[in-house]
Formats: C-alpha cells, structure tokens, sequence
C-alpha cells in the first residue's frame, strides 16, 4: 500500500512542503537511482534496506532516518524477498531548507540518523489524514505546521546530540542569532546559551570560521546596522544606539571611535 501527496500549489517561500507519504514495500523493492532537486526525509518504521547515496551504501533499519539532499544520486532497495520494509516521508524545499535542517541538529550531509520514534511516522500520518479530509480546502499554513512539528522532533531528538554538530554549522547559527538578536542587548554568554556551548569553544569557532572574536563580530555588526541608521539622517545618537542594543550614548560613542576611528558625530558630518 501506497500513500502519497504532493504540493501542487506554485510556492516560492523560503520553506515550503514538497511532499509526504507512506509505502508499505512489496518484496524485492528497488527505487530506481534518480536525482532530486529537494530535500527528502525518510524514516523506516518496519523492517531494513539499504540507501545509497552517490556510490555510498548505507544499511538502514526500523527506527532509522535517511536524509536525501538535492542533487544527490540515490537509490534504496530492499532486494531480499524475506524481507519487506515500510517507510514514510516528508519532502520540502526552499531557500531555508539547509537552515532548518541544522537549526534542528542534524550535522550537514548527515545520510542517516537513528530517531527511533513513532512519533514521526505519527506526524506523517497526521499530514496525510489532514490532507485527504481537506479536499479543495487545503491550507499551505496547515502543511508548514506539519514540516515544522517533523523540525523540532528532530530537534528534541538532536539536542542531546549538539556537541556532535559540524563546528561550521555552530558559527552559521550564532551568526543569525546574532543578526535577529543583535537590539535585545543581547553578549556572547547569550549566544552560548542559545547553542549549548562554552564560551571557549564559541571563541574558538569564531577564530576558525570568521577570524575574529565572537565580540568583536558583535560589536562590528552593530556599527554596521548604526551606520545604516545614521545615513536615514532622523535619528538621535541616543536612538541609535538603543536601537542596535548599545542603551548607553556614551558606551556606543566610544565604541564606535574606537572601531572606526572617529566620533559617531564626526561620520555623521562625512554624510552630509
């Protein structure tokens, strides 16, 4: 038995539902290798099969996650006849797709992971069901719900996982943490707390990937949102600096003399 469901609805946000479905495999069955041009999560809820990913041959089991990413060739199978297996999946592209997979831990290009919960194929089954009862009545915010409950399982199956993550996808996620937090005031303790990590090890990611210390790269991308303010030519010194998360005028004038050599006042007339 076969259920599928595809997206037909033109979508061009940033995350977006491709597909979802559940087979129960017939022995001896092979998915042609084929390419896909969007992200597929599988999870195998009975019996085992092997997935193979440009050349590579992974063996995968009931409880068992196997990623598909865009591009990849692919093939997966379960050639002996003995053995049948079923599995489910959700498919989703966009431009945040890569985004969503490591905010939720799973490591870039991870093939497969072992989740080892039902409740994936529930939510599956949930998505499926919401669908068939909908008819022509489909919401596009119904099926994003769906794809963001699939994340944040992941994610709560992960976090105990996130000193296993690639230290790459550490220095992306404190850089957006930092890009969406950057007017609470927020320091590097708050980042560490967001990640799970020490200061040293996001000290030491900062060195290897942006060359720079976690405080400095704050302190640079607040001038940077200052200067943008500065040039709107309608805001106070004092509102400036409250808005990139500085309260203080005199603190943020002396930082900023400091990294860019002179006063915030004196940019200011370089404007005009």
């Amino acid at each position: 038995m076969r259920q599928e469901f595809f997206n037909n609805v033109k979508n061009d946000s940033e995350l977006y539902m491709v597909n979802c479905g559940y087979e129960d495999c017939c022995p001896q069955f092979v998915c042609p290798l084929h390419r896909r041009d969007y992200y597929l999560v599988h999870y195998v809820t009975k019996g085992s099969g092997f997935y193979e990913v440009n050349g590579q041959r992974h063996e995968v089991h009931e409880g068992d996650l196997f990623f598909i990413y865009p591009d990849d060739l692919v093939t997966y199978s379960s050639p002996d006849i003995a053995n049948t297996w079923s599995f489910c999946w959700i498919g989703f592209a966009g431009s945040a797709a890569q985004r969503c997979l490591l905010d939720a831990g799973v490591p870039e290009k991870t093939y497969v992971l072992h989740l080892n919960s039902r409740s994936f194929f529930s939510l599956i089954k949930n998505c499926i069901d919401y669908i068939e009862t909908s008819g022509e009545n489909l919401s596009q915010y119904r099926l994003m719900i769906c794809l963001y409950e699939v994340f944040d399982l992941l994610r709560n199956k992960c976090h105990k996982k996130t000193r296993t993550q690639q230290p790459s996808s550490y220095a992306d996620r404190a850089v957006r943490y930092i890009e969406f937090n950057y007017m609470n005031g927020i320091k590097p303790k708050d980042i560490c707390n967001y990640l799970s990590i020490d200061r040293t090890y996001l000290y030491r990611i900062f060195r290897t990937y942006m060359h720079i210390s976690p405080e400095q790269y704050l302190i640079q991308y607040r001038l940077g949102k200052a200067i943008e303010l500065m040039r709107e030519g309608k805001y106070t010194l004092k509102d400036i600096g409250s808005f990139v998360g500085i309260s203080d005028v005199y603190h943020f004038s002396k930082l900023f003399k400091k990294n860019m050599g002179v006063s915030p006042r004196e940019y200011m007339k370089t404007m005009n």
